[in-house]
């Protein structure tokens, strides 16, 4: 490893924006099954590998828009006064992905394991988004509530039991990127001892 390869992962890191506005083009298994590879190699407590994927391609995401069309329950929870608005919303955007991750981590009964390995599920979604960026992707890490709900869980594969919602990846070809964010100075979060 050189300077070089520093300076190449803060490309990428300093690159990656959240993109909301996708351009519906398909992301295709081999790219997907890559990034998920990265994500394999998150830090992990124990070698815990607490993190779970359902990933769903065009066709996969077209089925999940027809499930939570027809599920009422979804569409009302956790605030049936904001909920029905942004199930409309989200239903809208769907479309636009290449391809969706949902994210979960399987949960443990010692609070301090269930954190670190809630904390490492996180370091995998992290890696899975650089990685999209060094390969030219557009990504969105969403924690919408229709797709956090029990039973969209379930219709993943997942068991609500056993398992929690991290949020949902959302992979593809950017229509438009944002620009760069305002950061905090180093100063306001960093203390040198």
């Amino acid at each position: 490893m050189s300077g070089n390869d520093l300076a190449i992962v803060e490309r990428v890191i300093l690159s990656r924006r959240t993109v909301k506005s996708f351009t519906g083009a398909a992301l295709d298994r081999a790219t997907i099954e890559r990034l998920l590879t990265l994500a394999l190699w998150a830090p992990n407590h124990r070698m815990h590998q607490p993190w779970r994927f359902a990933v769903l391609d065009q066709p996969a995401v077209a089925r999940l828009a027809a499930f939570l069309r027809g599920e009422p329950a979804i569409a009302a929870w956790p605030d049936p006064a904001k909920a029905q608005a942004k199930l409309g919303k989200l239903l809208d955007r769907l479309p636009q992905a290449g391809a969706l991750i949902q994210v979960a981590w399987v949960r443990d009964a010692d609070p301090a394991i269930d954190l670190e390995d809630h904390a490492a599920t996180a370091a995998a979604v992290e890696h899975i988004l650089l990685g999209a960026q060094a390969q030219g992707l557009a990504s969105y890490w969403s924690s919408t509530a229709a797709l956090a709900h029990p039973a969209t869980m379930r219709w993943c594969g997942f068991d609500p039991a056993r398992e929690a919602h991290l949020g949902c990846l959302w992979l593809g070809v950017a229509a438009e990127t944002p620009p760069a964010p305002p950061r905090r100075p180093l100063d306001q979060v960093a203390r040198f001892l």
